[in-house]
């Protein structure tokens, strides 16, 4: 004889319940997030305020790309095509949002999306005639460009060879961190000390130190390799040398490799 259990019966019951109530929950928010994108923007077409120096405009660009759109490159970027398409002949209106974006992409909030500076310039920088674009800032903007493109997550990282001593490619290890620091920044004493606590807990991590504030020759080259704007700067590389995250604390280091 086979005896049901329904005790059981109704606890997987509850249990696929709550699952299909969890499920119908996310689509929801999803379309929810879908509607509201959809009409955020209603009325730009008609837009004729000042874009000189905008705040409330400003905000309002941080506002829905920071809370309302995928932090995914791909996102953001389908996302500043279907609003610039919206701004129509106005092109006041247009090169305001695309400085606004460059300048907030140029130094994001996450790794991956200082790809997005890389594709304003692809698409609209480098194509169109903008406001107060010259010569000077179009150079600097493909410079800074062009480096964010070599330094890709993914990517292979640039060499470094330092005084014959310091090969980058000649190092063997799981992982492989890269610490720019100055010795008198208070900052990076830290992310010194961090970064020694993550190596004694996890021998596959290999940390190369590189301060910045000394006499050694090659340093140069490196701010533009890897587009040193600040110390302390890390990049972590996996054991094919690509690059796996950057620009992350010390502390961060084993949610990339755990």
């Amino acid at each position: 004889m086979i005896i049901r259990c329904k005790c059981k019966e109704k606890f997987y019951f509850c249990a696929m319940k709550s699952k299909i109530v969890a499920i119908l929950f996310f689509f929801l928010c999803i379309g929810h997030a879908q509607a509201q994108n959809a009409h955020f923007w209603d009325g730009i077409e008609a837009f004729d305020g000042p874009t000189d120096e905008n705040p409330i405009l400003a905000s309002q660009l941080d506002f829905y790309f920071d809370k309302l759109v995928s932090p995914l490159p791909d996102s953001i970027t389908l996302e500043i095509s279907r609003l610039i398409e919206r701004t129509g002949d106005n092109s006041d209106l247009r090169d305001f949002i695309l400085w606004h974006l460059l300048e907030k992409y140029q130094h994001p909030e996450y790794m991956s999306q200082d790809q997005v500076f890389v594709w304003l310039y692809d698409q609209y920088f480098s194509q169109l005639e903008i406001k107060d674009l010259n010569e000077t800032n179009m150079a600097l903007i493909h410079n800074k460009a062009e480096r964010l493109r070599r330094l890709a997550l993914f990517n292979i990282a640039p060499d470094i060879k330092i005084n014959d001593s310091i090969d980058l490619q000649s190092i063997e290890s799981e992982y492989t961190v890269i610490l720019f620091y100055d010795h008198d920044c208070d900052a990076c004493q830290l992310e010194l000390q961090d970064l020694d606590s993550v190596c004694a807990l996890h021998p596959e991590v290999t940390a190369l130190k590189i301060d910045l504030n000394s006499d050694t020759k090659g340093l140069d080259e490196l701010y533009d390799a890897y587009d040193i704007e600040t110390t302390p700067l890390i990049y972590v590389l996996d054991r094919d040398k690509r690059i796996i995250a950057k620009k992350i604390r010390a502390n961060q280091i084993v949610l990339v490799i755990e």
